[in-house]
């Protein structure tokens, strides 16, 4: 089996822009594949979003529903809101309310299972004011792709 590295790759396979950086690469059946924990990538790529200072896009969010593995409907129930808020989420027809994404960031740390000082120490940085903003260009998330080779 053969093995290389990229430097850089653009994956789109969470539905959002992804640069995974130090690729660790192998070949199998003749392709060149990513040598990756795609289970550890989304744990990652996750945690990122949390942490990221400005608002969750609408395939960010897609994203989240899809990996809480809820319904549209059990979604809106966990957040307070109907299902097609949800839906205008997504489609970027209506913007979340800030409160709101808080309280889903809180909600992925806790699923995440972070530590209760972890917990703390990200929720601390969360700024309304910052968070409500939407980049105009979304900037893909940059993953060091080594820390979740197989």
């Amino acid at each position: 089996m053969s093995e290389k590295k990229r430097d850089t790759i653009l994956y789109n396979g969470l539905g959002f822009p992804i640069r995974l950086i130090n690729v660790p690469m192998r070949k199998a059946y003749g392709e060149w594949i990513l040598d990756i924990d795609f289970n550890q990538l989304q744990v990652v790529a996750l945690l990122m979003l949390v942490k990221q200072n400005n608002s969750f896009s609408g395939k960010e969010i897609a994203f989240i529903r899809h990996y809480f593995d809820m319904s549209t409907v059990e979604f809106g129930k966990l957040l307070g809101v109907s299902h097609v808020a949800v839906l205008k989420w997504v489609r970027e027809e209506r913007k979340m309310n800030v409160t709101t994404e808080i309280f889903l960031r809180s909600c992925i740390l806790n699923q995440l299972k972070v530590t209760d000082k972890d917990f703390r120490r990200i929720y601390l940085t969360f700024k309304p004011e910052v968070i409500s903003k939407r980049a105009i260009e979304s900037i893909p998330l940059e993953i060091d792709a080594d820390k979740i080779a197989c």
